[in-house]
């Protein structure tokens, strides 16, 4: 279970996903959210106007949800 300054953490990162701005995350701090199946990977992602095509993207599981409703 996280708790503490992982659980901080945790959060700050989730919350940057939700905004968008998981390309800065790095990968050690993106495989804890993974490990702990508070992401989903969904691709590809169709995006328009300047971010034209198409890329991975990441997403709250039902878990991640609950863990930041929660």
């Amino acid at each position: 279970e996280l708790t503490g300054v992982v659980a901080e953490q945790v959060s700050e990162d989730m919350a940057l996903i939700a905004r968008g701005e998981e390309l800065d995350l790095p990968w050690r701090r993106l495989r804890v959210l993974i490990d702990y199946e508070l992401l989903e990977i969904v691709a590809p992602a169709l995006l328009g106007g300047s971010l034209r095509g198409s890329r991975t993207s990441l997403g709250w599981s039902e878990k991640g949800a609950q863990f930041m409703c929660g």
